[in-house]
């Protein structure tokens, strides 16, 4: 499985604190080595996974690769606002 990030995910994740930036990393390579599955939404963002750590959310999309499975993380940010911006980034709202 591989993982690959965005500009914007990027960037939120390089502004967390050290320990936090850590944490979301270490996450991300848990999903290449098949140890963390994102889980699926639903309604209208159901073709979009989530992860979870602590106060923040990675929204991933799942696309075939040329050589394996692709994650890519679409969007991140803290829990309170993530799903209504990504809602109004994809145009649901």
């Amino acid at each position: 499985m591989k993982v690959t990030v965005e500009p914007q995910p990027r960037e939120f994740i390089r502004r967390q604190p050290p320990a936090t930036r850590r944490q979301l990393r270490e996450t991300l390579h848990a999903i290449e080595r098949g140890k963390i599955f994102p889980e699926l939404l639903d309604d209208e963002l159901e073709e979009f996974y989530k992860l979870r750590l602590e106060n923040c959310r990675l929204i991933l999309k799942h696309e075939s690769g040329t050589k394996a499975p692709l994650f890519k993380v679409v969007f991140a940010e803290r829990r309170s606002a993530v799903y209504e911006l990504f809602r109004q980034i994809v145009g649901l709202e």
